[in-house]
Parts: C-alpha cells; structure tokens; sequence
C-alpha cells in the first residue's frame, strides 16, 4: 500500500513518519500503515495495537520527477515554514470598500474566460495527454488587489442574483462629473489666518487674502474708482494763479464664459468720466469741463482652434453722455450725448497665452460711426470722418487688437490695449496703458498714458496725441 500523507516534518512513500510525544524530538518513529489497519479491523483500540520502532536519522535525496505512471516509491521533502511575512496592502484599496455606502449597480459581470487550447499532439499522433504528466505547472498567483477586486465582484454578482433590491441606483444614472466638479469639498471656510516669520520687519507684512473659489464656468468681478486732484491758490498770491479741482469717476466690470474646454466668451464694460473745475477765474467761459468721458461695452467670442489658438468674433461699442469742448474758453463742440457712437465688428483668429495677452487679427472688420446731433453748426461732423451733409460713417476694413494684463506683484496691476484699424486708405491707431497701484483696501493711484493717432479727420493733418492723468484716490471691488 502507497499513501502520501503531509506530516509536520517528512513525507515518506508507503509510511508516515511524524514526532511521537514520549520520544525525544530528534528520534522520529515510523507507524506501520498496513498492521494498523488489520488491527483495527479486529476490532481492537488504537493505543493496544500501534507499534513504535526507532529508525536511524539518513541523508534526504535530492527531489525526484514526479509521474503518475510510475509505481516505483518515492520520497519528498516538506517543511513547515517557521515565519510567514506579513503582506502589505495599500490603505486606500481598503477604504475604498463600495460597500460602505449606497451599493451601484454596475452591471451584470462579462469577464467570462473561455479559453481552450486542445492538445494537437494527442488528437493527431495519439498518445498519451502530456498535460497529467506535469502536475507541478506553476499556478499564477494574483496580487492582493487583484484578490480584493475578484472578492469584490463576485459579492456584487451574488447580490444581483439574490438580493437586487439592496441597489440603490445604476451605474448609468449617475450624474455627469463635469457637471459637479466645480462643486465644494467642504463649504466651512477659511477665517483668521495669519502667518509669521521670525526677524521680518513688521513694515511689509500683509494680510492674507483668501480667494472664493469661483463656481462653475462664469467668472465675474466689478470695480468702482474716485480718485482727485486738487490744486489750491490764494486771489493775493505773488505769483498768480488758479484753484482747480479734478475728479475722475471709474466704473468698470467683467462678465466672462470659459467651459474649460474649448469655448470662451469675454464681456466688459466701463464708464469713464473726469470733470475738471476751475476757480476765482473771470475770464473763463466755463468753470467745469470734461476732460474724459467714455462708455465701452466690449464682447468676445471664440472657440477653439487648437492650443492657444481661437477663432473668434468681436464686437465693440462706445459713445460719451455729456457735452465735451475744444477747450475750457471754447464754444466748439468736440462730442455731445450719444455723439459719436462708434461700433467695430471684427471676425479672425485669436492667439492668447494664458490669462496674460492676447492678440486678435480680424481680416474683415466692420467700422461704423453715427452722430446724433443734427446741427452742424454746434458739432462738425468732419472731425469723425463723416462727409458734410452725412450722419454716418460705414466701411469694411481690417483691424489688429492686442490686450495685455500684467501684475508683476499684488500691489501692481498693468492693463495694455492696443486698437489698430485701417481701411487700407487710412488708419486708426489707440493705445490705451494703465497702471494701478494699490496702497491699502481702499486707497490706490492710478496712472494713465493714451497716446493716439488718427488721419481719418476729414480737413486736418494728423500728428500724433498723448493723454496723460495720475490721480490718487478712493478704490472699492464691488465684486471679486
């Protein structure tokens, strides 16, 4: 009889051979198989009919192939390992258990593995199968992820089969991610932080300022500025003089649409106007004038061509609301309310490099200009390009635009835009570059430089005009 049992040390062919408890540990003894089964069949107890022998400790041979067809006895070795390493397994794996929340029903399993791969050398030449002949084909041993993930599922496939009522929701009814990725993790805010750094000066600490994170693809934010000038002298002063006044009043804000993919679509809008007043001056026509007065609305759409790239349209529009003169001793009127009215359409392709610059080329662009006062006499209609006799100006051109948005650091904030437009007879050229510099929450000094250039006048040579303003004033964001 050849029985191969697995002892806690040797496993022998045809007997077993394990520690008795009477004997010393390094003297094993062997139990005869074959008397203690004719014993037992006679019916007597197994401590009156076992029967212990000594054998002497011998050299283990080297592991022998292991065949089914062969009846000869042979022998192996087994050992018990003394230590066991523990297995590490990634946390997350662990807390990612689905079935600590609402179970989702991801669909009936369809990782069926049906492969067969038939013995060709059996089916054609006959034989014996070559694969019982090798018992000991190494078995794939899975990763602890992978045993996890098989436990997982096969759970999950017992529940649809036995218990479907335990599913709260399908896989499929899920809402879009893109539609909450937006949305907060956690809506207790931030409030009281403060950092310090030993041996700084207290002169440049600064409050941190926490920033709302902004919902979903509209991005807005407003501004309101007054700023002053003031300039006083007395009626007796040894040289002369006049007291002025200078007030300049700013309202600017965006609305912008950007789905983080591939449409953006940007929309500002600012009302400028600067009223300057002299004082104990006789020979003035006028004591308060207006040295700037402007409404804008500005659109951009675009979609994406590729990486910085956007085709886009464009769409601008400006006007003033109040009489504006030559000078402040002159009765010539330079622009009324709704005179002019400007409108620029342009269509071409967009290069922007992050939120930093951007520069639009338009090969088709529409210019038109209407002018609302019908006397000619009090506004001469020349001054805009429009003929004598006309009310409006309307042509097909091209046109270049460049933004740039620059802060080198919080306290500073540089705006650059550049208009250019020809009708390729004359042109039109504006550059507009504003520095702002913010003192504290609500104080801030604002330096403007506008130089200009425009030979569509009609009667008149063109140079070159510069603007220029620096006001120091009241600076409020009515929205971040």
């Amino acid at each position: 009889m050849s029985v191969l049992v697995f002892s806690s040390l040797r496993i022998y062919a045809g007997e077993i051979t394990q520690l008795s408890d009477t004997l010393p540990a390094n003297k094993p003894t062997v139990i005869d198989t074959d008397s203690l089964l004719e014993e037992s069949e006679s019916g007597l107890s197994k401590s009156d009919t076992l029967k212990y022998k000594e054998i002497k400790n011998f050299e283990i041979p080297k592991l022998k192939s292991i065949s089914l067809y062969n009846t000869e006895p042979f022998i192996e070795y087994f050992q018990v390992p003394a230590y066991i390493a523990p297995i590490n397994v990634d946390s997350l794996l662990l807390q990612g258990n689905p079935f600590f929340i609402d179970l989702v029903f991801m669909g009936h399993s369809e990782n069926y593995k049906l492969e067969y791969k038939p013995d060709y050398q059996t089916i054609i030449y006959g034989g014996k199968p070559t694969s019982i002949d090798y018992p000991y084909t190494p078995i794939k041993t899975k990763t602890v992820t992978e045993i996890i993930s098989d436990l997982r599922q096969n759970a999950r496939d017992e529940i649809a089969r036995k218990a479907v009522n335990l599913y709260t929701i399908s896989y499929s009814e899920l809402p879009d991610p893109e539609t909450t990725k937006y949305r907060f993790i956690k809506s207790k805010p931030l409030t009281n932080i403060q950092f310090t750094q030993k041996e700084r000066s207290l002169i440049n600490d600064r409050k941190l300022i926490v920033r709302k994170e902004r919902l979903g693809p509209w991005h807005s934010k407003a501004n309101l500025l007054l700023q002053f000038s003031q300039n006083m002298v007395s009626s007796n002063w040894h040289q002369g003089g006049n007291s002025t006044l200078s007030v300049l009043g700013i309202l600017n804000g965006q609305l912008n649409y950007d789905n983080s993919d591939n449409i953006q679509w940007e929309n500002s809008g600012e009302w400028r106007l600067g009223i300057n007043a002299i004082f104990n001056d006789s020979t003035a026509i006028r004591n308060i004038n207006t040295n700037d007065d402007v409404v804008k609305i500005n659109s951009k759409f675009g979609i994406k061509a590729g990486d910085n790239l956007f085709y886009s349209g464009s769409l601008d529009f400006s006007t003033q609301l109040f009489h504006s003169y030559k000078d402040i001793n002159s009765t010539t009127l330079t622009g009324t309310f709704l005179t002019p009215i400007r409108i620029n359409v342009g269509m071409g392709l967009d290069y922007k490099y992050k939120k930093l610059f951007s520069l639009m080329l338009s090969p088709v662009s529409y210019k038109y200009i209407y002018i609302n006062e019908t006397d000619e006499s009090k506004i001469n209609p020349n001054l805009f390009g429009i003929e004598t006799g006309k009310r409006h100006l309307s042509e097909i051109g091209s046109s270049l635009k460049g933004q740039l948005s620059y802060s080198p650091y919080r306290e500073l904030q540089v705006d650059s835009k550049l208009t250019f437009y020809t009708n390729y007879q004359k042109v039109e050229i504006d550059w507009e570059i504003v520095g702002n510099f913010t003192i504290n929450r609500f104080l801030s000094t604002r330096l403007s430089f506008n130089p200009r250039f425009d030979n569509t006048v009609i009667g008149e040579k063109a140079f070159i005009q510069f603007k220029e303003l620096l006001s120091f004033g009241l600076a409020y964001k009515l929205l971040r």
